[in-house]
């Protein structure tokens, strides 16, 4: 137990260092998307300058030099969209870092809390290309008072898990859904992997416990475990329901 501790944390600290590189990164990056966003302005006014001309001109020469505009044009929009994304991601990014280093409490909007961390996931080629997405967010959720850390460490090794557990099966949908119910809000995450083997399921909690022993490093089995403790001082409660091809892990914050 005490090996598999300090191999946790060697690992904590080799991503904590990774992760402030990236962070760096991140912030260096804003300059050169600037300049792309600029120059991709002027080529779209271009665009529109070189449309009025191609107006003026003769029919046949219209015909000639028609398809040429529209192919341009649609690679520029293209460029311009996938820029875009990079410069959503960094700002998801460099916000999450500043969420997650504040100190203090605050009022947390869950499903903006969700939102954010699934927008972060996209950079996983597994969830992004492979896995089915069905998310549904009830509006109108009470504020949360507390740590933002706290929500989205937890949330993200939720859905870390279900990804995992999906990663040999056939039908691969990730489920995330927020409801208010009996004046508790309720999250609940659903996968469609193998299932928790009957065995081990009395003992998810515990830290080490995991059904992924094949991977390489193998699967640290804190996720439950951490998301407990990470909770537990806002009352919230965990609840795991499953089955072969079906697993539901229910998380219930009371307002």
């Amino acid at each position: 137990m005490l090996e598999r501790c300090w191999q946790e944390m060697v690992r904590f600290y080799r991503h904590s260092a990774t992760g402030r590189r990236c962070t760096g990164i991140v912030h260096n990056m804003n300059t050169p998307l600037q300049v792309l966003s600029f120059h991709l302005e002027l080529l779209e006014q271009k665009s529109r300058d070189e449309f009025e001309t191609l107006q003026d001109c003769p029919p046949e020469i219209q015909e000639r030099l028609g398809p040429f505009f529209k192919y341009r044009q649609n690679k520029v929009r293209q460029f311009s969209q996938e820029v875009q994304n990079l410069r959503d991601q960094a700002r998801s990014i460099v916000t999450q870092g500043l969420h997650e280093e504040n100190q203090e409490r605050i009022n947390l909007d869950l499903n903006q809390m969700l939102e954010e961390e699934l927008e972060l996931f996209v950079a996983n080629s597994f969830f992004k290309h492979q896995v089915e997405k069905d998310f549904r967010f009830q509006t109108g959720l009470p504020p949360i008072n507390g740590h933002y850390i706290d929500f989205s460490q937890s949330f993200r090794n939720l859905v870390d898990n279900a990804l995992e557990a999906m990663e040999g099966a056939e039908v691969r949908k990730l489920t995330v859904e927020t409801s208010l119910e009996d004046g508790r809000r309720v999250l609940k995450v659903g996968d469609t992997g193998a299932g928790v083997p009957r065995e081990i399921r009395p003992r998810l909690f515990e830290p080490f416990i995991t059904s992924k022993n094949s991977h390489n490093p193998p699967h640290a089995g804190l996720g439950l475990f951490l998301a407990r403790r990470l909770l537990a001082p806002y009352q919230g409660e965990i609840q795991v329901e499953s089955k072969p091809g079906e697993t539901w892990v229910t998380v219930i914050l009371p307002v």
